[in-house]
């Protein structure tokens, strides 16, 4: 079937399949990115300032401090360049090995691209969004060790977001679930959309941490004891991990099954 299938791609141009992949991928990002960066501003101000999280709601919501462009364009970029690389990789994936157009691949050379994508275009939204809303004091470059933490951070997420779903997806679908929740694994593809909206909120409990010790590498920039940041974090990780997960769910959950979605339609109506 996967060399039928493979067949008729190669009789689509190669470079229409590359259209489709950044079409999709545009469409996305279009969807999340404003949810996204609005729940990016809260956890960011709420790091910097030490507000309650309603306190911090409340001030985003009556003054949004966004520049039009900067504000919407970055994160837009982060997505599109995201789901783009990874469709990208997929096509060249399938194409290579005469599969279907539409598989979604979980190898190497997909998780090197797509973390270094998204690793590049996220730091520097992070170190934007920190300079621009940190407190006075921390107007100036964002460190080295934050950069290597919001590396770290991104790394894992994207691992868990782009590689993990379609290698737990098989096992998903023969687990013996019955009643309202079977409909989620009851196909494979109904399996990988459920790995896709569940891995990147999952791996949050363990990039929080890594994203708020960066945050707060880059809002005290002084000399402090270790001790003394892993406390900081711990007063802040039990609002943003969920406000994380909130996040991530749209960016590389809803997002990754809005742009897995768009591309099989695009494809599927090809000649």
């Amino acid at each position: 079937m996967a060399t039928v299938a493979g067949a008729e791609d190669q009789k689509r141009p190669i470079w229409a399949i590359f259209g489709v992949d950044l079409l999709s991928a545009t469409c996305a990002s279009a969807l999340v990115s404003p949810w996204v960066t609005a729940i990016d501003i809260v956890v960011v101000r709420k790091a910097a300032t030490g507000a309650s999280l309603g306190a911090t709601i409340r001030s985003f919501l009556s003054k949004p401090k966004m520049p039009p462009v900067g504000g919407i364009i970055i994160p837009f970029l982060v997505y599109f360049g995201t789901y783009s690389t990874a469709n990208l990789c997929d096509s060249i994936y399938a194409a290579s090995h005469d599969l279907d157009i539409t598989t979604i691949s979980s190898t190497m050379p997909k998780f090197l691209a797509t973390t270094a994508v998204s690793t590049g275009l996220c730091v520097y939204k992070d170190g934007y969004f920190a300079k621009l809303l940190g407190t006075s004091a921390v107007k100036a470059a964002v460190p080295r060790r934050s950069f290597a933490l919001f590396t770290t951070r991104d790394a894992v997420t994207v691992f868990a977001s782009f590689n993990m779903p379609s290698i737990i997806a098989p096992k998903l679908h023969q687990l013996p679930v019955n009643g309202p929740l079977s409909s989620l694994v009851s196909s494979e593809e109904a399996s990988l959309r459920t790995a896709q909206m569940i891995m990147p909120a999952a791996i949050q409990v363990v990039s929080t941490p890594i994203h708020l010790l960066g945050l707060d590498y880059n809002n005290r920039q002084e000399k402090l004891p270790f001790k003394e940041r892993i406390g900081a974090i711990r007063q802040h990780v039990h609002v943003a991990t969920p406000l994380r997960m909130m996040r991530i769910i749209p960016a590389f959950g809803i997002g990754s099954v809005a742009n897995t979605s768009f591309r099989r339609s695009m494809l599927s109506h090809f000649p």
